[in-house]
């Protein structure tokens, strides 16, 4: 069962177990950092528009690299490492979170003068769209245990069954949200992670993903490709293999969601059901 939304941050910044070693690494790092923002701050805001009317690869990119590099890297030079902590983990999740969500309203609402329903973000009727997440929710966690299961078949079929199961064994050990939730010292610690992982992030990944990056891609290349191309993107950044699959048929359920509704709060509602379930089979160590 995957943790089908830990911020491909995260992944980056887990993998810095020391810090930077000499002045050359240091350099090289704050110039990374320095390219990472001037980047995606003349894409997001000086690139000129012209007369489109959606937005596209650009604004896509733009906040892609800002947290896939720029965030990873400011990290790293804040001397963040493993093992993560629940501080360390807050601090990515809403740095992340926050550019998935602030981000892409300006680019719609501002950038693209568009409404910020073009994103998927309509309270009309919240409710009835929240119920209509949880039958989704209760087809995403069965689908995306079984998918797991075929995974490591496959991968069996190449490199042998006990290797796949050793490799699917070593991606849930070396998940980074285990240490942080051994570390958890008590119910309102456990309530604050819970917050970040069920609201937060379903959230943010919800208007990135499938407001941002599927609206875009349904203009050029309506719905069907769209979903696809937008899931592989969205399994791409998360850095899994094992759960590549789990999370590549997450990504098209949530957007057929969206696609079905027009509204993101199905989505999410069905995002966070499954991280949930992905959180306490981690937790308790389910399937591995």
């Amino acid at each position: 069962m995957p943790c089908g939304d830990i911020p491909a941050t995260l992944w980056v910044v887990s993998a810095a177990l020391y810090p930077l070693p000499n002045v050359t690494a240091a350099t090289a790092a704050l110039l990374a950092l320095a390219a990472g923002v001037a980047l995606p701050v003349y894409l997001l805001f000086y690139r000129p528009v012209g007369d489109e009317r959606t937005w596209g690869l650009a604004e896509i990119g733009a906040i892609s690299i800002l947290f896939m590099l720029t965030l990873p890297v400011a990290f790293v030079l804040a001397g963040v490492a493993e093992p993560l902590t629940l501080t360390s983990f807050s601090a990515a999740t809403v740095a992340q979170n926050g550019l998935f969500v602030g981000l892409s309203a300006y680019v719609v609402a501002v950038r693209y003068r568009q409404d910020l329903g073009r994103l998927g973000l309509r309270a009309a009727d919240w409710p009835r769209a929240a119920a209509l997440g949880a039958p989704a929710a209760v087809l995403t966690v069965p689908v995306a245990m079984g998918a797991e299961h075929v995974a490591v078949f496959l991968l069996g079929l190449v490199e042998g069954p006990a290797q796949a199961a050793a490799r699917a064994a070593a991606e849930h050990l070396t998940d980074p949200l285990l240490p942080v939730l051994s570390t958890l010292g008590g119910p309102l610690e456990a309530a604050w992670f819970l917050a970040l992982v069920v609201v937060v992030v379903p959230v943010g990944e919800e208007v990135f993903f499938r407001g941002l990056v599927y609206g875009a891609l349904r203009a050029r290349w309506g719905a069907a490709a769209a979903a696809v191309a937008s899931a592989l993107f969205f399994t791409a950044v998360h850095l899994q293999v094992v759960h590549a699959l789990p999370i590549f048929l997450l990504g098209v359920i949530l957007a057929g969601l969206y696609e079905r509704t027009g509204t993101l709060v199905p989505a999410i509602v069905a995002h966070a059901a499954n991280n949930v379930v992905a959180v306490v089979a981690l937790w308790r160590g389910w399937g591995w």
